[in-house]
């Protein structure tokens, strides 16, 4: 008889994500000219005072914005945890990527 060794497949928790990534979802516009100097307000997706992805974006009704927020709050329709989700102003103590 020949030992056979049999492995084990396990299931890793699954992290849901978009089947269409949301740069494809919505057109990008094109970004405007930009110099170091200039300090430009940028917005972020939280989600219970938590940063959700390193996008940030120009204008608080982006398109792109709108369509990462709609995501987060699906997800938690999905699986309700008392979080909120929102759009908020980049604070860059706040809001930093590690």
């Amino acid at each position: 008889m020949s030992n056979k060794k049999r492995t084990k497949e396990v299931q890793p928790d699954e992290v849901p994500t978009l089947e269409i990534p949301i740069d494809e979802m919505v057109e990008q516009p094109q970004e405007p000219d930009w110099s170091p100097g200039e300090r430009e307000t940028r917005y972020v997706v939280i989600r219970g005072g938590l940063r959700v992805s390193d996008k940030d974006y120009p204008e608080q009704g982006d398109p792109r914005a709108i369509a990462e927020m709609n995501f987060w709050r699906k997800v938690i329709s999905r699986w309700p945890d008392g979080t909120k989700v929102e759009i908020v102003q980049y604070d860059k103590k706040k809001h930093r990527i590690w």
